[in-house]
């Protein structure tokens, strides 16, 4: 097995693909790897905020592909990586894009042509599905290994009692008008319960509102950053999350469950991987799904209750250390013994 890898992006914890990195650096680190970072932009206050130099981590100056030399590199969909990978690769051991989504970029079909990347790696079977085909049209050298991902559970505190007076939901995403569904202020407006309605819509700005709509005075809407996700989760019984995309694995999902948060979402893509339809949250096909289940929610109190208590020990032994450490070591070997090229 390899003993260091070098990570081109930085972790967070806004952002799908740089949030699933900062988890399974603990996976890596526990295995004895040492965790090379280099940044392809600028060090912010969130970099900072992360504290990877305290967790045992080596951090190189931003744009230092000097540091790859030796070493076998992998990247979480990371523009950066993909713009720089002549010079990555002239130093690097091997080459691994984590492509989270369930699309390919341009770029690295283009990188892919030219042998450019050794490995694809994928956290679904549904997303390594949906791009194969086309990669092994353009390379028939392509390499592609499924991970389990980890999830952290000890950065979520799973909170069971919450105050009934109010029925309170959420939402999450980046701010990208593709991630909310135009009817989602129908959807929290139509929906019914026993106590007044309270909602959180967090990633929203003016490209999301010429969308979906102004929202009504009883929801607050922030731009992405403005509440940490545990904040969230802290004041909400439910998150009630439509969409247009097809999403691969969404973190949000991960976050909610240990949080205590009953899943309300899209019956497809990677929600079906998490979410195990009536036992651990709900899976709605189209928006009367969502006003019926959310509705149910704010009703049946002592259900949803059983539901995120199931849901929190389904993810401990489906998502934990133990259940992905086995893939990491079997890829970590096969790294290991590539030769290149």
């Amino acid at each position: 097995m390899i003993d260091e890898i070098c990570v081109i992006g930085y972790p967070s914890r806004l952002g799908g693909a740089d949030t699933e990195l900062d988890h399974q650096i603990h996976v890596w680190q526990k295995l004895g790897v040492k965790v090379h970072l280099v940044h392809t932009g600028p060090m912010d206050h969130n970099c900072h905020l992360m504290g990877m130099s305290e967790r045992g981590c080596i951090v190189h100056e931003p744009c230092d592909w000097n540091a790859c030399a030796g070493k076998h590199v992998i990247s979480y969909c990371n523009a950066g990586f993909l713009d720089n990978l002549d010079a990555i690769r002239s130093h690097a051991k091997s080459t691994t894009f984590v492509n989270c989504m369930t699309w390919l970029f341009e770029k690295e079909k283009a990188m892919h042509a030219r042998g450019m990347i050794d490995f694809f790696l994928y956290q679904t079977d549904h997303a390594m599905e949906k791009v194969s085909s086309e990669l092994r049209s353009i390379n028939d050298t392509y390499r592609p290994i499924k991970v389990r991902p980890h999830f952290h559970l000890d950065a979520f505190p799973f909170i069971e009692d919450r105050d009934e007076e109010t029925f309170r939901f959420a939402r999450l995403s980046r701010a990208d008008p593709g991630k909310f569904h135009p009817a989602q202020l129908w959807i929290y407006e139509t929906m019914v319960a026993p106590v007044l309605k309270s909602g959180i819509m967090l990633g929203v700005d003016a490209g999301v509102r010429a969308k979906i709509g102004q929202e009504p005075d009883w929801i607050r809407a922030y731009p992405p950053g403005e509440l940490t996700p545990q904040a969230v989760y802290k004041q909400s019984h439910c998150i009630i999350q439509a969409t247009e995309t097809y999403e691969n694995l969404p973190r949000v999902g991960f976050e909610a469950m240990a949080s205590g948060c009953l899943l309300i979402v899209d019956d497809r893509g990677g929600w079906r991987d998490l979410v195990q339809h009536g036992k651990t949250g709900f899976l709605c096909s189209d928006q009367r799904d969502f006003v019926y289940y959310a509705s149910r929610a704010a009703y049946e109190v002592e259900e949803r209750k059983a539901m995120i208590r199931e849901a929190r020990n389904w993810l401990a032994s489906h998502w934990s250390m133990e259940s992905t450490a086995d893939d990491w070591k079997d890829f970590f070997s096969e790294l290991a013994v590539y030769d290149g090229r």
